[in-house]
């Protein structure tokens, strides 16, 4: 999410007002994530004590506290911002837009940027306007990947995963720098292939998920090997995570994420996705914990 946008969710959700007058970024906001987040009515917004609840998990996932003022960046030195929301680019400093970064399941594949086939080495991506590439009718699916060694390692992933379609298109979540998450999610409103995610195995994860548009499948090893992996998985990290995400996930209307996330909350850990790619690398599953 872009800075001035996180200040306005934290005036929204401080407040004890449901009604917020429109403005391009609050108006966008709404359209992206739809009725979970509010609903415009004239020149307003409106935002119910459950759209709200929502809106803090989703500031959550980005790394802001919902308590957090919306004044804490003003002032601060860029190294002084990432003590109070994890990126020092709230301190208003202008950053690229529109970039996504894209490629291929495998090398062997051919990625498709506005009808202009590409094959691209392992560990290599195009960062591209979104706004360049076309339909990308050439790639059946969206999969959403949510760390950045998990997007660079993708074939290695797909040697221990099960990923839908012939050819999907290969997109990062982004961070919040030069490649960010709403422009990733700017670009899958102009496009029209079903989502798939690839997320952590924690509460964050299962939120970001949610977060897509025509999300239809969560990339997961079978259920009852995810639940034996979910043993050797994070406990502090989980519970640092669900209070804050509990009130989204309890909602069980986007069937994909409520069968993994039913395996992830009665094991009460949390699975970074990288232990996908550990097998490769034969490194223990114990360094876990």
């Amino acid at each position: 999410m872009e800075a001035r946008l996180v200040m306005m969710l934290l005036r929204c959700v401080q407040s004890d007002s449901e009604r917020f007058k429109v403005n391009a970024s609050l108006d966008a906001f709404v359209r992206d994530y739809g009725s979970q987040v509010g609903e415009r009515k004239g020149a307003s917004i409106y935002m119910t004590p459950a759209q709200k609840r929502v809106i803090r998990e989703l500031l959550f996932s980005e790394g802001v506290s919902a308590d957090t003022s919306p004044d804490a960046w003003d002032g601060l030195t860029r190294a002084e911002a990432l003590s109070v929301g994890n990126n020092e680019k709230f301190t208003h400093e202008p950053v690229k837009r529109r970039r996504v970064a894209v490629k291929a399941l495998r090398p062997s594949l051919l990625l498709v940027l506005n009808g202009q086939p590409l094959l691209l080495p392992a560990r290599c991506h195009v960062e591209v306007d979104f706004a360049e590439l076309g339909d990308m009718a050439q790639h059946d699916w969206i999969v959403v990947v949510e760390n950045w060694e998990c997007f660079n390692d993708i074939h290695v992933a797909a040697d221990n995963l099960v990923f839908p379609g012939q050819n999907p298109l290969i997109v990062w979540r982004g961070d919040k720098d030069s490649v960010r998450s709403d422009d990733m999610l700017a670009m899958l409103h102009n496009l029209k292939q079903p989502v798939a995610a690839f997320v952590d195995y924690d509460p964050s994860g299962m939120v970001i998920a949610r977060s897509l548009p025509r999300l239809e499948m969560v990339i997961a090893p079978p259920l009852d090997e995810l639940a034996k992996m979910m043993q050797s998985g994070l406990i502090e990290r989980y519970m640092n995570q669900i209070a804050g995400c509990r009130a989204v996930l309890e909602q069980k209307d986007v069937a994909c994420v409520a069968d993994i996330w039913d395996v992830i909350r009665l094991s009460g850990r949390a699975l970074p996705q990288e232990i996908l790619l550990i097998r490769e690398k034969k490194i223990h599953r114990h360094l876990l914990t």
